[in-house]
This record gives C-alpha cells, sequence and structure tokens, in this order.
C-alpha cells in the first residue's frame, strides 16, 4: 500500500459498500485528511468503515443508504484508539517512523519517476508566480505566492540533484509550504470573511458534532476552511497525492 492511495483507497471503499457511484463530499476529505494528519492507518479506516456498515445492515430499515463518510467516523476512531492502546510502550523515538510505515508512508515505493514530479512541482510553482501577480495589488499576499514559488524552485532543483526521491520527506516539505500560503490566505480574508466560512462549515458539520471528539471536531473544521480558502483563492494543492 503506498503513500498515495490513501485517499483514494478510502473513497473507494466507502462508496463500494454504499452502494452508489456518487463520490464522497468535500466535507468527508475534510474528514479523511483529518484521519492523514493524524496518522490513523488506513488498514484502520477501511476496517471502520465495514464495521459501521455491517453494523447498519442490522439496524437500519430496507432502502436507506448512508450518505456520508461521518457515519464511519466513531467506529474509526475507536479501533484507532484500540491501535494506539495496542503499540504503547513499543515505539519510543521511533514512533513517528513506525505510524508512517503503517500508513505505507515509507521514503521508497513512489509510483511517479523523479521526472514526473519535478515536472508537476514546476507547474505548481508557475501558478504560484501567476497568483503573485494577479494579487499584486495585496502586497503580502503576493509576497507570500512569491515566496512559496521561491520554495518551490528549491525543492526541484534538489530533486534534480538527488538520486533517488523520498516522498515521505518531500511531502513533509510541501506541507510546510502549504502552511505559508494558508497563513497568507487567512490575512488576506480577515476576520470577517473567516467567520463567515467558520459559521459555513459549523452548520455543515452540525449533524455530526455531537459524535466527535473536539480535537477532531477542530482539525476537520480547519481543513474545511482551508479547503475554502484555496477554492476562492484559486490556489492549487502541492501535496504529491494530487499529481
Amino acid at each position: 500500500m503506498n503513500y498515495y492511495n490513501y485517499f483514494t483507497e478510502i473513497e473507494d471503499e466507502f462508496v463500494k459498500r454504499r452502494g452508489s457511484h456518487i463520490l464522497i463530499s468535500p466535507l468527508d476529505w475534510s474528514l479523511i485528511e483529518t484521519w492523514k494528519q493524524r496518522g490513523v492507518p488506513l488498514n484502520i479506516v477501511l476496517r471502520g468503515i465495514n464495521s459501521s456498515f455491517d453494523s447498519s445492515a442490522r439496524r437500519v430499515r430496507r432502502g436507506r443508504k448512508v450518505n456520508s463518510l461521518f457515519y464511519c467516523q466513531q467506529e474509526v476512531e475507536a479501533l484507532f484508539l484500540e491501535y494506539c492502546e495496542t503499540r504503547v510502550g513499543s515505539q519510543g523515538q521511533g514512533g513517528h517512523a513506525n505510524i508512517a510505515a503503517a500508513n505505507g508512508h515509507g521514503d521508497g515505493g513512489a509510483p511517479f519517476s523523479q521526472e514526473t514530479i519535478r515536472a508537476y512541482l514546476m507547474g505548481r510553482a508557475e501558478t504560484l508566480r501567476q497568483l503573485s501577480v494577479a494579487w499584486e495589488a495585496d502586497l503580502p499576499l503576493a509576497e507570500t505566492f512569491q515566496r512559496a514559488a521561491e520554495r518551490l524552485d528549491q525543492l526541484i532543483a534538489d530533486l534534480g540533484a538527488a538520486t533517488v526521491a523520498r516522498p515521505e520527506s518531500l511531502e513533509a516539505d510541501l506541507t510546510m509550504i502549504e502552511e505559508l500560503l494558508l497563513d497568507g490566505l487567512r490575512e488576506s480574508a480577515g476576520a470577517q470573511v473567516l467567520a463567515q466560512l467558520r459559521r459555513e462549515g459549523d452548520e455543515q458539520l452540525r449533524t455530526y458534532r455531537q459524535g466527535m471528539e473536539p480535537a477532531v471536531y477542530e482539525q476537520t473544521l480547519r481543513n474545511f476552511l482551508a479547503r475554502r480558502l484555496r477554492e476562492q483563492y484559486r490556489v492549487p494543492r502541492l501535496s504529491l497525492f494530487y499529481l
């Protein structure tokens, strides 16, 4: 199981069990991103999805469908808690590496060539430079786009000089650049717009909030807000998942 399939494997499993070809919603994608950020292994998520649907089949009246991945959220969290409890004391300083390995996030086994990755990042860097020009009236935001493009240029140069691509390390660098961009977007949007987006997110998550741990709810809401800001400013994702 390689790193890049985390999102699509979860979506495919949920769609298969739901018995519908309608893809999952942007809000569901925010939940998947929360699981990914917290290091929930893919096999735990898939097991939680299947367990939730099995339970639903025993309880729910015929003809009713599960319409959101949030239906599986509590079962996934319960299984992840069990998973973590079995690993207490076994990770030591290498805990993060073990979790990454459990997710299939090892440094090797990238399904794309270095040239393919470089071309992808070059395209993203060019888009950011174009955004810098487009938003020149908002100087701080324009400078943020330019800084992000320059940091991508450095990653591209490093890839050209490396003999082996290390996708896990590269993904970590791309995540930091995305955080730089999000900081700039939040500053540009201002408190009033951010408050409105948060209200929108709260409303969409209202149905599921009672069954979510506060930290998980907040992380999912942050992911939703980040997605809406990227859409508003037409900022591309940098993660290799979008390659």
